[in-house]
């Protein structure tokens, strides 16, 4: 089932070390005989001696490898490794890409367009059903990536899988655990049509700092990640975060300023995170479109008019043509062939706005 370095790697994996020391020994361990001399110093000032011995000692043992095997076998549970064929290349080009994958579910999805919908575990009613809404949209064109957490998580699940799509759930925790418990039946329903997926051994129990460092995965497996909810200093912002350092894009829903639930949210917009009202202004973004779900071919000149207006958010005709440095009679078959295509509306007094 497992080649010989997959094999290396899932047996590196069950010693528990952090993610950073596994990639850090990921390059000795595509050989069956790494060199542990070379870490030795390194392995013990960073743990023990003791944890040095256990090492080195199991890791060339027959019996513990099939062992190790074996128990995930009887839990269901399949590995995708850094050397495996289904690992996608959106975790492999990261930095701290994790060494093991334990997966339930359907692992060619690791390997789908995905993008990712985070937000907090306080959000308001409004903007879960709003949540619920533009993930099912979302699921038609994107496997749909999040955590497991009431709120946010949890209706973006609801959302794609009630409207036909794929889920992957990333947790912070092994696969012998369910956290939160209330989720456990939405759990079930994501291994039985998506993916769930962990860095963690089966038995490893939630612990309050893995879930930021799980939120690597999440924007890692993702074109984009949109924060639905977020507050000043959140999980859901740390995701952001790790989209933007891995270039990948980041959308937002905008918030009253009174709203401390969307605090995060107003400050990754004013640093540059795409503003986001509907399935429409993602979908611009890679050139879909709802109705058909077919792709929308602009010319250069409809790109440069419907970004100018999107980025103010609506454009008085005259603006455009002074900014474009364009006359009116060249600039209103374009924003005539916008309005055509369903991605602007005029909103009177020349003025235009991209799509409610």
């Amino acid at each position: 089932m497992y080649t010989n370095e997959e094999i290396n790697l899932i047996t590196l994996s069950s010693f528990s070390l952090p993610y950073e020391i596994n990639k850090k020994l990921l390059s000795e361990f595509s050989s069956a005989n790494p060199d542990f001399k070379k870490y030795e110093s390194f392995l013990i000032k960073t743990f023990s001696q003791g944890v040095y011995n256990k090492v080195t000692g199991d890791y060339c043992e027959p019996s513990y490898r099939v062992k190790i095997l074996r128990e995930l076998e009887k839990k269901g549970i399949n590995c995708v490794t850094y050397f495996s064929e289904e690992y996608p290349e959106t975790l492999r080009n990261i930095k701290d890409s994790p060494v093991v994958l334990y997966c339930k579910g359907d692992i060619s999805l690791l390997k789908s367009r995905c993008f990712s919908i985070v937000g907090s575990r306080r959000t308001l009613p409004k903007i879960l059903n709003s949540c619920k809404k533009i993930s099912g949209e979302l699921s038609q064109e994107f496997t749909i990536v999040t955590g497991l957490a009431e709120g946010a998580d949890s209706k973006a699940i609801e959302g794609a899988l009630e409207n036909g799509g794929k889920v992957i759930s990333v947790l912070a925790n092994g696969l012998d655990h369910i956290y939160p418990a209330c989720n456990a039946g939405l759990l079930r329903k994501v291994a039985q049509s998506g993916l769930v997926v962990t860095e963690h051994l089966p038995q490893e129990k939630p612990r309050p700092y893995y879930f930021p460092i799980r939120n690597r995965i999440i924007a890692g497996l993702s074109v984009g990640t949109l924060v639905v909810s977020a507050g000043a200093k959140s999980g859901a912002a740390i995701t952001a975060d790790y989209a933007n350092d891995y270039g990948r894009d980041v959308f937002a829903f905008p918030y009253c300023t009174d709203v401390s639930s969307g605090e995060g949210c107003n400050e990754l917009i004013k640093n540059g995170a795409s503003l986001t009202r509907n399935v429409l202004d993602i979908f611009a973004e890679y050139g879909l479109d709802l109705k058909g779900r077919k792709k929308i071919e602009l010319t250069e000149s409809e790109k440069i008019v419907y970004e100018l207006i999107k980025k103010s958010g609506e454009a008085f005709l005259p603006e455009i043509t002074n900014k474009l440095n364009k006359s009116v009679a060249e600039i209103m078959p374009v924003i005539m062939s916008l309005t055509i295509k369903g991605l602007v509306a005029g909103i009177g007094g020349n003025r235009y706005s991209v799509i409610q």
